[in-house]
């Protein structure tokens, strides 16, 4: 665990490295990143503009799930997951996957790791002053217990996040020429900022494909608002961990069927 925790650590610092050294990717990224969280708060105004309350979530709490989707998905997951993610379909397509496993490291690490997008941090910052600024406007009291389960329930969020992301992602395996396979995790993904009752609405394959990431940012916004039941606790942490076993499981049998560059 240890060893993999200094490999981390040194890809943060080898991320950084090539970000400074191309600052005006840096600041696309970062203007492109700034512009896209104003667009997905845009999207929640819009939706609330004639309404004070949607499926039972008043506007402000809206605007605290916007703010939370920024947080987690728009930041955090675009920043450690986003960009190693969209590698894995050259690294598979192109023979790249043969040095990942010829490496003496678990190779769905191996394939999840290495690449950080340093401009999301912004994203984040940004996001979490926002969110402070709005529940500070709608008179939400934030205490210590909220931040703490935020943080925790946003931590098993990402892990439910991840695991969707790949286990789309190892389909790539089985079909070499879907090249634009993750235009459908990033499309799902974009449904997390909504409640999750407009899934219920729709029909039903709809919500069964997008519910774990329904509860990505829905269960920790509870969280913060201090609005989080037990059953709301515990169906994100079990399909958090559920999905992550599944994606072991299903990366492990996937690369049975690997074609590597040299067969």
């Amino acid at each position: 665990m240890k060893r993999y925790v200094k490999i981390y650590i040194l890809f943060i610092r080898l991320n950084y490295r090539r970000a400074s050294l191309h600052m005006g990717n840096f600041m696309t990224g970062l203007f492109g990143n700034v512009a896209w969280g104003i667009f997905s708060i845009l999207a929640i105004y819009i939706l609330s503009a004639r309404s004070t309350s949607i499926f039972g979530w008043s506007r402000e709490e809206l605007f605290v799930l916007a703010g939370t989707y920024n947080i987690l998905v728009g930041g955090s997951f675009r920043m450690l997951f986003a960009r190693n993610f969209e590698n894995m379909i050259n690294l598979i397509r192109l023979g790249g996957l043969d040095g990942v496993l010829l490496k003496p490291l678990n190779s769905q690490f191996g394939v999840s790791t290495g690449h950080l997008s340093i401009y999301s941090m912004a994203r984040i910052v940004l996001s979490v002053i926002y969110v402070f600024i709005v529940m500070s406007i709608a008179g939400i009291e934030i205490g210590i217990i909220n931040i703490v389960s935020f943080l925790i329930f946003g931590f098993f969020g990402l892990i439910a996040l991840y695991a969707f992301w790949f286990i789309i992602m190892s389909f790539i395996i089985w079909f070499p020429d879907l090249y634009n396979i993750d235009e459908i995790p990033y499309s799902t993904d974009n449904l997390a900022r909504y409640p999750p009752q407009i899934l219920w609405a729709m029909k039903m394959f709809i919500f069964l494909f997008a519910f774990p990431v329904s509860l990505v940012v829905s269960t920790p916004t509870k969280a913060l608002i201090d609005k989080l039941t037990l059953f709301d606790a515990g169906l994100l942490i079990a399909v958090a961990l559920g999905l992550l076993f599944v994606s072991s499981k299903f990366w492990k049998f996937s690369l049975r069927n690997y074609t590597s560059a040299s067969s």
